[in-house]
């Protein structure tokens, strides 16, 4: 166990590599080096994520948008919780749980959003965009590209979270892979972090005369290979920051 100020310029110091994979020109091999290096110091103090600390950690996003709706699946891959503060058209997206994955998702967070606004931009090239004529029907054209490719990443993510979660014969699969939440439940009510009330509403999705721009989000999707950034090539992915599934953690 290492004490709370070296505790502190560690994260600092994996904040610092988690922030320069978003950097305009950052490569994914140079985001996979990022990566680790942030397990190679996490394995290098030792870190029993039993005795981690519980943290939030706050990104802004502005205006909501029907992206948002990956985050939440972001947030379970993480072992984390989720909510939004804000208002109108100043939203910070919060994760909450042990420090190590609260940056885990940060991470992931932002190489999704680098990916989401990629596929954008180049889907806006193409003649399924270029048609449209008024800016009406280019923003809900947007929007219904956007809901197909991020429903489509999410599936992607949560595929990934059941497979590398170990099954236990006559077990419920299911329970096995939430399980992680259980902690961080209990230390939200330990805290009085009370999510009951009334539920946010979710953002108006594009109308169906737009479904064969979702289906081209979803075809967008299947250029992105998550795969590298979850599992890893040669280097660790974020699956590898994140503690073996199936262990004690409560």
């Amino acid at each position: 166990m290492i004490d709370i100020a070296a505790r502190r310029r560690l994260r600092e110091t994996i904040a610092a590599l988690s922030t320069r994979t978003t950097e305009r020109g950052c490569t994914e091999a140079e985001a996979m080096a990022a990566a680790a290096k942030v397990a190679e110091l996490l394995s290098k103090h030792g870190l029993d994520p039993v005795a981690l600390e519980f943290e939030e950690g706050r990104i802004e996003i502005g205006r909501r948008t029907v992206v948002d709706e990956i985050w939440s699946n972001v947030a379970t891959f993480c072992h984390c919780k989720l909510w939004y503060s804000g208002c109108g058209g100043r939203w910070t997206v919060v994760y909450f749980g042990r420090w190590n994955d609260v940056i885990v998702a940060e991470y992931l967070h932002a190489l999704l959003e680098r990916h989401v606004k990629a596929a954008t931009r180049e889907w806006q090239k193409t003649q399924e965009y270029r048609r449209r004529r008024s800016t009406k029907t280019k923003r809900e054209a947007t929007k219904a590209f956007q809901q197909g490719l991020v429903r489509a990443l999410a599936g992607k993510l949560w595929d990934q979270q059941w497979r590398r979660t170990p099954k236990v014969e006559g077990g419920n699969h299911l329970a096995l892979v939430l399980s992680p939440l259980a902690a961080v439940e209990a230390e939200m009510e330990r805290c009085r972090i009370d999510l009951s009330g009334k539920p946010l509403a979710p953002v108006k999705g594009a109308g169906k005369r737009f479904d064969n721009e979702q289906w081209s989000g979803r075809a967008a999707a299947r250029n992105i290979d998550i795969n590298a950034a979850v599992n890893g090539g040669r280097r660790p992915g974020v699956a590898a920051l994140l503690p073996a599934m199936g262990g004690d953690r409560a």
